[in-house]
């Protein structure tokens, strides 16, 4: 079966099965017919309370903010023609940038998910955000080109736009972070570290850059036209990635090794001040037998409060 009918059929049958809207008091979806006029996938209409609006959707495996920008003219134009209808993109799950575009841009959306935005000024408003799927992943466009760039050697790439902001090639972006390796090894002599990643992988993080409408072309070259949006995203990855450092107890794998000694003398590599076994390991001191694959680490703050580390 063709993805994108087989993306359609699936939608079609979670709107029947009201999972959009699930959980949200007095709101309904009814009267779903298929590919009711062109270019439209679908259209039904909204309940809530005693409003009621019809939407015509357009069904797609994923939008991104680049293909966003492109039908947001084209979605306009037919919300100017036809005030009393909403026009709505509708996907298994919609990025939380590709939501944020259609809020900025007024564009109707609804996912799987449960996140929707539906508003005909004067007539019907409904908005939810923030719905997580637990088992749907939100779809590339482009699978082969589109990267996560905001981690790993990609992210090498957003270091040089953000703190050399002018206008790059993917030529001049690469032999940059060629000259960053030279650079470093040049104030810490001996080290390994290479800052350089191949033109393909530039090109990698710059076409998933454009797709997500963060850096712009000029005249064949790559500009950042709004350098706080693209930190401020950048900046909610890590929060995503370490958010599991902010907890006050936490689980790690233990890369120390299987005594105590051995393994003391890796947690004060990476633990400042004081800090004391407790739990099975404590008691392995006195009793080498006891199972020690999980170890209670207690470590002490500035505040004399503690934390619990399990490795």
């Amino acid at each position: 079966m063709d993805p994108p009918i087989q993306t359609e059929q699936s939608v079609v049958k979670a709107l029947r099965d009201q999972i959009p809207v699930r959980d949200l008091p007095g709101v309904s979806i009814s009267d779903i017919q298929e590919q009711p006029e062109q270019p439209f996938d679908v259209s039904f209409e909204v309940r809530s309370g005693s409003n009621r609006i019809l939407v015509l959707g357009e069904i797609k495996p994923a939008f991104s903010p680049r293909l966003l920008e492109e039908i947001a003219p084209w979605i306009q134009r037919l919300k100017s023609l036809r005030p009393d209808v909403a026009v709505a993109v509708i996907a298994p799950i919609l990025s939380p940038q590709a939501q944020a575009f259609c809020v900025q841009n007024a564009i109707d959306f609804m996912d799987l998910a449960g996140n929707v935005s539906i508003s005909v000024p004067g007539k019907f408003t409904l908005q939810r955000s923030g719905m997580r799927s637990q088992g749907i992943t939100p779809l590339s466009l482009n699978a082969q080109t589109n990267i996560n760039v905001f981690s790993g050697r990609s992210s090498r790439v957003l270091r040089v736009l953000l703190e050399k902001p002018r206008d790059w090639s993917i030529t001049g972006l690469a032999k940059e972070l060629a000259a960053e390796s030279v650079r470093f090894r040049d104030t810490a002599s001996g080290a390994q570290i290479k800052f350089e990643i191949t033109l393909g992988a530039v090109s990698k993080a710059i076409a998933t850059l454009e797709e997500q409408v963060l850096i712009r072309r000029r005249g064949g070259n790559i500009v950042v036209p709004e350098p706080t949006r693209l930190l401020s995203q950048w900046a909610e990855k890590y929060k995503e990635r370490y958010r599991w450092r902010l907890r006050s107890s936490f689980q790690a794998p233990n890369p120390f090794g299987r005594d105590l000694q051995a393994i003391s003398v890796g947690v004060q590599r990476i633990a400042t001040g004081t800090y004391a076994f407790s739990g099975a390991m404590a008691a392995s001191i006195q009793a080498p037998f006891v199972d020690i694959e999980v170890i209670d680490i207690f470590l002490a703050q500035p505040t004399k409060t503690a934390r619990s580390c399990r490795v």
